[in-house]
This record gives C-alpha cells, sequence and structure tokens, in this order.
C-alpha cells in the first residue's frame, strides 16, 4: 500500500482517483490527447489548473490551421476559461493586422497567465 493509501485510507485514495478522472483537468488532457498529435507531458502543461476543456479547445483551433508551434499555442492557450477566448482574439488578430504570431500570443492570452509570471514558486 503506498503512503497516499496509508495517509487517506484506501476508500478515500479510490475516491480522490475517481474525482481527478472526472475533474476538469482530466477531461481537459484527455479532449487535448484526442488527436494523437499532442505528447502526455504537453497535454498535462496544457491543462494544469484547468476548469474546463477550454485550454483543449483553444489548442486544437490554433493548431488546426498550422498557425502557432506548439509552445506558442501552449502559452496562448494554457488558463483559458470558456468566458476568454483567446483562440478567436488570435484568429482575428492575425487576419486583421500586421503584428507578429509572438505579439499576438502576448495580447491575446488570457489574464491569469500573465499574473502567474509574477509568482516564481508556483500557485500552490
Amino acid at each position: 500500500m503506498g503512503l497516499a493509501a496509508l495517509l487517506l485510507g484506501a476508500p478515500a485514495l479510490s475516491q480522490t482517483r475517481e474525482l481527478l478522472e472526472e475533474g476538469p483537468q482530466y477531461s481537459c488532457f484527455e479532449a487535448t490527447r484526442e488527436g494523437g498529435a499532442t505528447s502526455e507531458t504537453l497535454a498535462a502543461q496544457l491543462c494544469q489548473g484547468a476548469r474546463s476543456n477550454a485550454p483543449a479547445q483553444c489548442f486544437r483551433r490554433v493548431q488546426e490551421g498550422g498557425f502557432l508551434s506548439e509552445p506558442q499555442a501552449l502559452q496562448l492557450c494554457q488558463y483559458s476559461t470558456p468566458t476568454d477566448d483567446p483562440a478567436s482574439c488570435f484568429l482575428k488578430g492575425r487576419a486583421s493586422s500586421f503584428l507578429e504570431e509572438t505579439q499576438l500570443v502576448q495580447l491575446c492570452r488570457p489574464p491569469i497567465a500573465e499574473m502567474l509570471q509574477f509568482c516564481p514558486y508556483g500557485t500552490r
């Protein structure tokens, strides 16, 4: 029995696993991997802290057109929520401005991404 099982008890550990597998981060992770072209590591980074499938949907939209590299798409879409739509912002900006892709990524990424750069030791 692992340390987590000893600390939480076997029933609590199985409930924790069920919550993880049903939670929004895991759902986002699975949605990101559906296409098969993305590594598990990138999918895990993209969906860290996700509260919905919004990061996965954003990532797929900007990847479909081949507009961004995976690291740029990760930077744009990580921490996105259903209320902010960085993919639409990026795609509209790409079609109607002369900004470079890196500038559009900075302009369109979710506000939380900007704030997290000031947390050198993470959010937890």
